[in-house]
């Protein structure tokens, strides 16, 4: 499977810039397409956020150390649970942004076989699935509301399986003091820099879950845990993916913000956004 054009990431040891690479690739994708690729505007605000919080580590005095490496300590170190943070940001990229780019380069059909041969799980096969179902109707210029919604239903599946199949597996292999902190800190803002924000753009998640969550954290442990799936996936799907929609409609701030997530390093996706293909 050949594609013209690829993602150029830095290495790995260069830990921010990589970042940076990822958060300004996921903007560009989203700019590409915005009627398509909501998932990957989101990512690109994540990925922000995550880039953030890996500055707080000194990288340039820490060896890289792969997963394996992390998880044979019985107890683990700040570095560790660092370590599987900086490695969830590149398998999320890997793993869907990746995907994303091979989507809006080849035919529909070779793309969803290649995903039936990895093995991929159902519900991304399924999700792509209802994608191309939507771009088809938009390049017959044939767009309703009904297309708008399996389009967001299409993307939000994609944040599931992200979260449960990619996250989730990596979050259990963090400390329960890392968790822990992670939950008190936990926050999202659809301004990257935090100027004249407001509870319709940020959400803090431990505020968030005692509030509107109070019913989840009954049946699933009294205290907020953000590496809880059930915590995690009410607070993404009822608050940030709410939250998403809203903002993303608001075109002037999406414009604002995605020109400065997409000019964060010096890349560019020069890749056809319209290819007219048959659904198979």
């Amino acid at each position: 499977m050949r594609l013209k054009y690829h993602f150029n990431l830095p290495p790995e040891s260069d830990v921010i810039l990589r970042n940076r690479t990822i958060t300004t690739y996921y903007a560009q994708l989203y700019q590409r397409e915005p009627s398509l690729y909501k998932w990957a505007g989101m990512a690109a605000f994540a990925s922000f956020h995550i880039g953030e919080k890996l500055k707080i580590w000194d990288w340039e005095a820490t060896p890289i150390k792969t997963l394996s490496e992390t998880c044979k300590k019985k107890n683990k170190s700040l570095e560790d649970d660092f370590q599987i943070i900086r490695i969830i940001n590149n398998k999320i990229f890997s793993e869907i942004g990746t995907a994303l780019l091979t989507f809006s380069q080849i035919e529909y059909h070779v793309f969803r076989n290649q995903l039936i041969l990895e093995r991929k799980n159902e519900l991304i096969i399924e999700a792509f699935d209802k994608l191309q179902e939507a771009r088809i109707k938009m390049q017959n210029d044939t767009v309703d509301q009904e297309t708008h919604d399996l389009v967001w239903e299409a993307n939000l599946q994609i944040l599931w399986h992200e979260q449960y199949k990619v996250v989730q597996p990596l979050f259990d292999k963090l400390s329960l003091v890392f968790s822990g902190a992670m939950s008190i800190i936990a926050s999202f803002d659809y301004r990257i820099h935090h100027k004249q924000t407001n509870w319709r753009l940020a959400s803090r998640f431990i505020l968030f879950m005692f509030s509107k969550g109070f019913k989840v954290l009954l049946h699933n442990g009294i205290l907020p845990d953000v590496t809880n799936i059930k915590h995690r996936w009410f607070w993404i799907s009822s608050d940030l993916f709410v939250k998403w929609k809203s903002a993303e409609s608001n075109k002037q701030l999406i414009t604002e913000e995605m020109q400065i997530l997409s000019s964060l390093e010096l890349r560019k996706l020069d890749i056809l956004t319209h290819i007219h293909q048959k659904n198979t």
